[in-house]
């Protein structure tokens, strides 16, 4: 059984670092996670446990840890597969956000002609994208 320093030490609440681990070869605990309320915190959270190692004992999950909060260290480590996973997760983050930020646009179409007109248009730009179809 694992002490629970360890497990805290090879703990995680972001799922997006827990899947970047297990991409590698870290496994999961016997006890892989738990769900948590309460405590000053908002809402449910989950808690992810990790072995101490990969199976091949390659990667270290602290070290794999201290690498993800490392703003550089994928710059040290270019070709690290965990370098590779880290870049595709923390891009993917941002062009979430960069969704997000983003205006929707409504689909128009009229006389076969298709005009694409951002939700948060004034009326009098609604009017010059609808006088053009």
């Amino acid at each position: 059984m694992h002490s629970i320093s360890h497990l805290s030490s090879t703990a995680t609440t972001n799922t997006n670092l827990a899947a970047a681990l297990t991409a590698v070869g870290i496994p999961l605990a016997d006890k892989p996670f738990i769900k948590t309320v309460g405590d000053g915190i908002a809402g449910e959270r989950t808690v992810w446990f990790f072995e101490s190692s990969s199976h091949c004992g390659k990667y270290s999950t602290k070290a794999l840890i201290a690498a993800w909060n490392d703003d550089a260290w994928h710059l040290a480590n270019p070709e690290h597969p965990f370098a590779y996973i880290k870049c595709a997760i923390k891009n993917r983050e941002l062009l979430v956000d960069k969704v997000k930020q983003g205006v929707p646009l409504a689909c128009v179409k009229r006389r076969g002609k298709i005009a694409f007109v951002p939700l948060n248009a004034t009326p009098q730009v609604q009017d010059m994208y609808l006088r053009h179809i």
